[in-house]
Formats: structure tokens, C-alpha cells, sequence
């Protein structure tokens, strides 16, 4: 046993092997990643947002508007969107491709908007894909796109 542990050690060295990081790792972090997302929408905290989901070279693709380049014009979109009213976001992955410090998710989201003013809630479901990627150990989202299912009014 102690000249296998032996064999695959330099085995590892000689080829420069390191192990792959775990596709269950990638997703259990970026479900979580979601998961602190919805929550930080529900508690109106772009920044928070903003901070802990997008790397800071992210695009954001939003429906009906140019590209968002880097965390300010995200945290610009976030902070207008956020003030709509009480919003309620469910993301649910469908999808997670893992290809060593890449991830691509695909999902589809629910949401609800109740305005300021008592008028009747909007809501809206749709579908995202994420190119995530991993920096020092930590999964970021650097190409969010998503938008509606719904037809147009």
C-alpha cells in the first residue's frame, strides 16, 4: 500500500497532475452563491449583490439595454432595479457544466415585484445562463445573461 501512495505521489510531480477540482464543489457553490443572491435581492442590498456574486471584470446582460461592464454599472443596474418595490427572486439551476476553473449554469428564475404604491404585483419567470469561473479558490459570476419567458405587453 505504502508503494502505491508512493507510485501515484511521483506520478503527480513528474506529470505536474494536480487534482481537478470536484464538479459537486462547483455546484454546491454556486447553488449557494444563488441562494445568498435571492437573499440579498429580497433585502434590497445591491452592494452586497454586486460584491459577493460578480467577479470585478463581469459583463451582466440585462433585456432591452446594452451590456453591463464591471461591477459599478452592475451595482447601478441593481440599485435602480432594487427600488421597484419588494422583490422576490427563486433561481433555480437546471444545469451546471463544470470544465476545470469554468463553469456554465443554466437556469431558469421566478419573480415577483409588489410596487411601492399597493398596485398589483408583477411577475415574471424566465431563464439565465451563468459563465461562472474560480479565482483563488472562490467561484465567480463573469457572463450573466438572462430574460423573459413572458410575451411582451
Amino acid at each position: 500500500m505504502k508503494r502505491f501512495i508512493l507510485v501515484v505521489a511521483v506520478a503527480v510531480l513528474v506529470t505536474g497532475a494536480a487534482p481537478k477540482p470536484k464538479a459537486s464543489d462547483a455546484e454546491a457553490a454556486i447553488r449557494h452563491a444563488n441562494s445568498e443572491f435571492s437573499a440579498n435581492v429580497r433585502a434590497a442590498n445591491a452592494q452586497a449583490i454586486v460584491d459577493n456574486f460578480y467577479a470585478p471584470d463581469a459583463i451582466g446582460m440585462a433585456p432591452n439595454m446594452p451590456a453591463l461592464h464591471g461591477r459599478e454599472a452592475l451595482r447601478q443596474f441593481w440599485t435602480g432595479f432594487l427600488t421597484t418595490g419588494a422583490i422576490e427572486l427563486t433561481l433555480t439551476s437546471d444545469n451546471i457544466t463544470v470544465r476545470d476553473d469554468i463553469a456554465v449554469e443554466r437556469g431558469h428564475y421566478d419573480l415577483s415585484i409588489t410596487p411601492p404604491n399597493g398596485r398589483e404585483v408583477a411577475k415574471d419567470k424566465g431563464k439565465y445562463l451563468v459563465t461562472w469561473k474560480k479565482v483563488d479558490g472562490r467561484w465567480w459570476a463573469f457572463e450573466d445573461i438572462f430574460n423573459s419567458d413572458m410575451p411582451l405587453k
